[in-house]
C-alpha cells in the first residue's frame, strides 16, 4: 500500500557551502542542458504514468453512467488501494438503501401437523415504482412477504413472479404504503457482468443472518467467471467471489468499484475446511428474466419436444457402434413438437444443437434457452450411424 510519504526527498543544500570544483560554465550548460531534457521526459511521460493510476484516477473514458445516478470516483484496480481509498464506503452508501430485508412466512407441513415458519433473505430494489428482484428460494412457497427498508420500517409486498431455473424472483412493494421519509426509494443499477475481470473489486451487500445484521457489507475481489453448478437440480453459470455471503445475504447486491450491481447474490459452498467461496447470478443473466417476469409473471423459454435417456460416451458407441462418442440419446419425441415437425425421431442421437456440441443435458439446455421462441435452429443427429442436418423453429414451452 502507499504512503502518502514515501515521495522523493530532494537533497538539502546550504548556500553558504562552497561549491568551486573546478566546474566551468560550459560544464554547467551542459548539465542545465541534460537536465531540460531529463525534466521534459519525466513531465511528458514518466511522471503522468506514475501519478495517475498509483495516485490520481486516470481521466475516465466511460460515458455511458445512467443519468441521476451518482458514483463514487474509483481509480486503478487494486482492491486493498480501492478500500483503503474509501470507495468501499462509497458503495455501501450509494447502494446500501437499494438493499432490503425480505421476511418470507410460509406453511411447513409435517406428517402429523402444518405449522408457520419463516425465513429472511435480501433483494434490491431496481425501480422506483417498487420492483425489488431476489432470489427465487427466498419467496418460495410464500403465505406472506414483507419488507423492511429500515429499522422498523417495514411493509407488506406482493409476489410479481418467479422462475425456479434461474433462481430469480421479483416482488413489488407500494412505495404510497412507506412513511413520508422513505417513499423516494433509493434504486440500484445494474451493470454489465460481461465485463467484470478475475481480481477486481467485490462488494457484496445484503442481511446475513437475518434483519439484525441489515444491510451488512463486505469486500473481496472477483474469484472466478462462469462457474457451472448445480444446486437442488438448478443448472447455473455463476460468477464467484470472496467476498463474504452467509445465510441471509440470498437475494443480495454484489457490486464493482463504480456502485453497479453486477450480481445477485445466490449460495455459498459449505464444506469443513472451504472458506471464501461464494456464487452470484451474473447482472447479464439476471436482467432478461426479469424484465419478463414483471412483464409476463413468468419467463416463457423455448423447447425442443425430446426426452433424453442417456448420455453417450465412448465405451457405449464401441460397444454398441452408435456412430458417434458423444451425444444424448433421444428416448420419445412428442408429437407435433418443434422435434417432431423437424424431422427428428426416437433412438436419434443429438449431437449438435445451434452450432454448437451438446455432451450433457445441461449443455443442450443452456443453447436452449439461450434462444428465442420462434427461432429456427439447426439439430444434427446421428441416426443408424449417419449424421442428418436438419431445422427446427422453436416453440413456447407448454
Amino acid at each position: 500500500m502507499c504512503q502518502l510519504n514515501e515521495m522523493y526527498q530532494q537533497p538539502y543544500y546550504d548556500g553558504n557551502q562552497h561549491r568551486g570544483y573546478g566546474f566551468g560554465y560550459t560544464a554547467l550548460a551542459i548539465v542545465a542542458l541534460a537536465s531540460a531534457l531529463l525534466g521534459g521526459i519525466v513531465a511528458s511521460y514518466i511522471g503522468p504514468a506514475y501519478l495517475f493510476g498509483k495516485y490520481l484516477p486516470w481521466p475516465s473514458t466511460d460515458n455511458n453512467y445512467l443519468p441521476g445516478y451518482q458514483l463514487p470516483i474509483a481509480g486503478g484496480d487494486d482492491p486493498a488501494d480501492l478500500a483503503a481509498a474509501g470507495v468501499v464506503a462509497e458503495v455501501a452508501a450509494k447502494v446500501g438503501p437499494a438493499v432490503v430485508g425480505i421476511t418470507n412466512r410460509y406453511v411447513v407441513q409435517s406428517y402429523f401437523r402444518a405449522y408457520e415458519s419463516e425465513a429472511v433473505g435480501s433483494g434490491i430494489i431496481i425501480d422506483a415504482k417498487g420492483y425489488i428482484v431476489t432470489n427465487n428460494h427466498v419467496v418460495a412457497d410464500t403465505r406472506q412477504l414483507t419488507v423492511t427498508l429500515a429499522p422498523g420500517v417495514e411493509t407488506p409486498a406482493t409476489l410479481v413472479g418467479r422462475d425456479p431455473t434461474t433462481d430469480l424472483a421479483v416482488i413489488k412493494i407500494d412505495p404510497n404504503s412507506l412513511p413520508e421519509g422513505y417513499r423516494n426509494l433509493t434504486v440500484a443499477q445494474f451493470g454489465d457482468s460481461d465485463k467484470v475481470r478475475v481480481g477486481e473489486l467485490a462488494i457484496a451487500i445484503g442481511n446475513p443472518l437475518g434483519l439484525q445484521f441489515q444491510r451488512s457489507t463486505s469486500a473481496g475481489i472477483i474469484s472466478g467467471l462462469d462457474r457451472d453448478l448445480e444446486m437442488e437440480g438448478i443448472q447455473l453459470k455463476l460468477l464467484q467471489t470472496d467476498a463474504a455471503i452467509n445465510s441471509g445475504n440470498s437475494g443480495g447486491a454484489l457490486c464493482d468499484k463504480n456502485g453497479y450491481v453486477i450480481g445477485i447474490n445466490q449460495a455459498k459452498i459449505k464444506l469443513e475446511g472451504v472458506e471464501g467461496m461464494g456464487f452470484a447470478i451474473p447482472s447479464n443473466t439476471a436482467k432478461p428474466i426479469i424484465e419478463q417476469l414483471i412483464s409476463n409473471g413468468k419467463v416463457v423459454r423455448p423447447f425442443l419436444g425430446i426426452t433424453i435417456g442417456a448420455v453417450i460416451t465412448p465405451q457405449l458407441n464401441s460397444i454398441y457402434r452408435l456412430g458417434t462418442d458423444y451425444g444424448l440419446y433421444i428416448e420419445s419425441v412428442s408429437p407435433l413438437s418443434p422435434a417432431s415437425l423437424a424431422g427428428i425421431k426416437a433412438h436419434d442421437i443429438l449431437i449438435k444443437l445451434a452450432g454448437e456440441e451438446v455432451r450433457t443435458f445441461n449443455e443442450m439446455q443452456r443453447v436452449l434457452f439461450s434462444k428465442q421462441v420462434g427461432e429456427e435452429v439447426e439439430v444434427v443427429v446421428v441416426r443408424n450411424g449417419q449424421q442428418l442436418t436438419l431445422k427446427a423453429k422453436l416453440a413456447a414451452t407448454p
